[in-house]
């Protein structure tokens, strides 16, 4: 089964999960992403990856207009839920893969996404394909899964998540997104590595990880490097994750 298919399959079989996510819809990390993108009332923004919806009606309070994305359907149907429950009308919902997009160049003065790069397959041309339907002098934004810069966590982190999600394809460190950054059309105004933790089991539950794979996942976590066990504190409730911010312009 290729990713596309695994994204859909294991999203599509949990999207109410998702759309309910207080992790997805925390307020106060869309606000902060309100405040560093400063969208304008006559703006029009893309959502990449809408998933439950927050982060478009987040932006369809403040702009125009907003078309949001999602390869998987159930995803787009607990969005447009979400939104007729916040009393939402301005956002256009459609499926697309962001990998090809259905949308000519230079369409929209926003382009943003949260909590989806790292399911993204051939992440180059996705990013290439956000920017390409970005206006030039329009916000390009990105918040994502990341992990500490250095092989050992670029590996175990990366595989601690692909055991409990087989769709994930892999979580960029800072020094990665660098590298990744410098191949785009894009000013960087700002970017931001974030600590954070998730509750368990909560977090294992909205995938509904088997228990093998959650044993696993705290042996790696137990066989962090002394510096890593810094990085990576956990216990019974909580495993420490990390997130990585972007915001950018076209040039």
């Amino acid at each position: 089964m290729d990713n596309l298919n695994k994204v859909r399959k294991n999203f599509g079989q949990r999207a109410s999960e998702y759309r309910k996510s207080s992790t997805h819809g925390n307020p106060v990390v869309l606000e902060r992403m309100i405040e560093l993108i400063k969208p304008s009332s006559e703006a029009s923004a893309l959502d990449v990856a809408t998933g439950g919806g927050h982060t478009a009606i987040a932006l369809a309070r403040w702009v125009q207009q907003v078309v949001a994305i999602d390869i998987t359907p159930e995803m787009l149907t607990e969005a447009k839920i979400a939104s007729r429950q916040e009393g939402i009308s301005n956002i256009t919902f459609r499926v697309e893969d962001v990998h090809n997009l259905n949308i000519p160049d230079c369409q929209f003065d926003i382009v943003a996404s949260r909590f989806a790069v790292h399911h993204f397959s051939d992440v180059n041309k996705a990013l290439r394909e956000m920017c390409r339907v970005l206006k030039p002098g329009g916000k390009f934004y990105i918040l994502d899964c990341s992990v500490i810069d250095g092989e050992e966590f670029e590996k175990e982190i990366n595989h601690i998540e692909l055991l409990r999600d087989s769709s994930h394809q892999f979580s960029y460190s800072p020094r990665l997104w660098n590298q990744l950054l410098k191949e785009l059309p894009l000013t960087i105004e700002h970017t931001f590595l974030l600590k954070e933790q998730y509750e368990l089991p909560l977090w294992f539950d909205r995938m509904e990880t088997a228990q093998d794979s959650r044993d696993k996942i705290f042996q790696i976590l137990k066989n962090l490097s002394a510096e890593g066990k810094i990085y990576y504190p956990f216990g019974e409730n909580y495993i420490t994750t990390y997130r990585f911010e972007i915001l950018a312009t076209k040039n």
